[in-house]
């Protein structure tokens, strides 16, 4: 049996350990504020749709957060840290390798099973990780991280798939790949977007379809091993110790 590689991630993750703790959040506007209260760090859902951009200083939108009746809350590295320590130790209970690659963020591997499909495991670990912590997760599922990474936003998208999909069992790959942009793409940079936007390359399906040769011309094996991943191949190995979170 293969195996499928997934990503998976905390929704708005301090958001959603803010409203952990206090649920008469739940349902309105929420955003987190960085270290002496200086810059919007993190939004909930019901924040965002309203409006209100990442990384602007609070100053400039205390009076907007107002007239919206938006809570406002100083960032709890401690609190985020504990929830992330117990989400970590409970993939690690139900994944057979776990990467942690930030603090709301992990990419494991599970073997599929002899019809393939994932979703009934996906569901299963969903409610889990919400009835022993609390917070909403979602679940990518492909060949290897870039594509799992892929299908991790696509779950983020898709509200009728219950915050899980599978790159890996569809039938019409090239449906989905068309819908990621090349700036979205994990292990794209800023720089590297622009030249592949000059060079046509919009999204996902044209980045793996493009010539080889040209892209090694600019960027590499690096710039091949995203290719390689996006046509389905695994170049980027699971990393099992811990590394030091990327925050």
């Amino acid at each position: 049996m293969s195996k499928a590689i997934i990503q998976i991630d905390g929704n708005n993750f301090y958001a959603s350990c803010e409203q952990m703790i206090n649920p008469s959040i739940q349902g309105k506007g929420l955003v987190i504020l960085s270290n002496n209260d200086g810059c919007i760090i993190a939004r909930n859902a019901e924040a965002r749709k309203m409006g209100i951009p990442m990384g602007q200083p609070y100053f400039k939108l205390k009076n907007k957060l107002k007239q919206l009746n938006i809570k406002v809350s100083s960032s709890n590295y401690e609190l985020y840290g504990d929830i992330s320590n117990r989400l970590m130790q409970l993939l690690k209970k139900n994944c057979e390798e776990l990467e942690i690659y930030s603090i709301d963020e992990a990419f494991g591997t599970i073997k599929r099973p002899e019809n393939k499909c994932l979703y009934q495991w996906g569901k299963d670990l969903r409610s889990l990780v919400y009835q022993n912590i609390g917070i909403p997760i979602s679940i990518g599922i492909g060949e290897n991280k870039v594509l799992s990474k892929i299908s991790n936003q696509l779950a983020k998208k898709m509200e009728n798939n219950s915050g899980i999909f599978d790159i890996g069992i569809v039938e019409n790959k090239d449906y989905y790949l068309n819908q990621i942009k090349v700036d979205k793409i994990w292990g794209i940079g800023k720089k590297m977007s622009e030249w592949l936007k000059r060079t046509g390359i919009a999204n996902a399906r044209e980045l793996r379809d493009m010539s080889s040769t040209q892209l090694k011309r600019k960027y590499g094996v690096v710039g091949l091993r995203i290719q390689n991943e996006l046509k389905g191949n695994l170049c980027i190995p699971l990393i099992e110790k811990t590394l030091d979170r990327k925050e």
